[in-house]
């Protein structure tokens, strides 16, 4: 499971994973910063520990992930160019952090 909550720790991560899933994530972040920002520059901008976009790389994190159906807000599939990601809410006090996983459907 990868944790991004800059800008900085996003890039690090172009070389791990698909083009277009790299792509959709950057326009995640991206609405992230301009919907949480305090007007600090988006390279300096840290997303909250709680709040902070997960990757899920094994299939076990995101069985262990979905089983507290309470927590679970919503989970929803997105269609990509060339790839499918799952699209996961979770409550975490009173927010919402994000989670996306690629599926093989």
């Amino acid at each position: 499971m990868k944790r991004i909550q800059s800008k900085m720790e996003l890039l690090a991560l172009k070389q791990e994973f698909h083009e277009d899933f790299m792509q959709y994530l950057e326009e995640e972040f991206y609405g992230l910063y301009e919907y949480l920002n305090n007007g600090e520059n988006i390279e300096e901008f840290t997303l909250p520990f709680c709040q902070a976009v997960m990757v899920l790389e094994a299939e076990k994190e995101l069985v262990e992930l979905t089983r507290n159906q309470i927590e679970l807000e919503f989970m929803e599939k997105v269609c990509l160019k060339s790839i499918i990601v799952l699209r996961i809410g979770i409550r975490q006090s009173d927010d919402i952090q994000l989670c996306y996983a690629i599926i093989n459907d």
